[in-house]
């Protein structure tokens, strides 16, 4: 899409280049029905993402789901999907649907194919990096929930490690 157009001739001509105007927008690709009280609680909210979405997958997926100011949601997004031990989490593709979505908080959802909900090192290191971009864009992530089997599940506002490192500036 983009490319060089070289002109010649007079040497105050210069080189000129082309790029597109581009226009993002939501496009839905499949429709899904929840009642509110789904994401009421993060119990109701990982068993209701876990039947609608992620459907005992033996990959890891990462799902955000953008909330309007009422905690509703407006768009659910498959953001990545993994191997069955690892999930890239991209910052930038979490923030990118939130952003075209209009979003003022997300909840993030992941499962681990395993079984065990219990959150790796690096998926705290992401829940830190994805608040503090939050803050900075003024979305506010509501919730990381990690998603086990049978019903279980880890949630990082539950277990009060939302705010991990917010106290010390980082």
């Amino acid at each position: 899409m983009t490319g060089t157009v070289v002109t010649t001739g007079m040497a105050d001509e210069g080189e000129h280049t082309r790029i597109p105007i581009v226009s993002l927008q939501v496009v839905a690709d499949r429709y899904v029905e929840y009642l509110r009280e789904d994401l009421a609680t993060s119990r109701k909210a990982a068993e209701w993402v876990e039947r609608n979405i992620i459907r005992h997958s033996n990959r890891e997926h990462l799902v955000v789901v953008c909330c309007d100011a009422d905690n509703r949601a407006t768009n659910i997004d498959v953001v990545a999907k993994g191997t069955a031990e690892y999930c890239p989490a991209s910052v930038v593709e979490i923030f990118k649907v939130a952003v075209i979505s209009n979003a003022l908080k997300i909840i993030l959802f992941h499962n681990h194919p395993s079984g065990n909900p219990s959150p790796s090192r690096e998926d705290e290191e992401t829940t830190k990096r994805v608040r503090k971009a939050g803050e900075l864009l003024e979305i506010e992530l509501v919730d990381h929930i990690i998603i086990g089997s049978n019903g279980t599940y880890y949630s990082f506002m539950e277990n009060n490690k939302l705010d991990v490192g917010k106290s010390d500036g980082t």
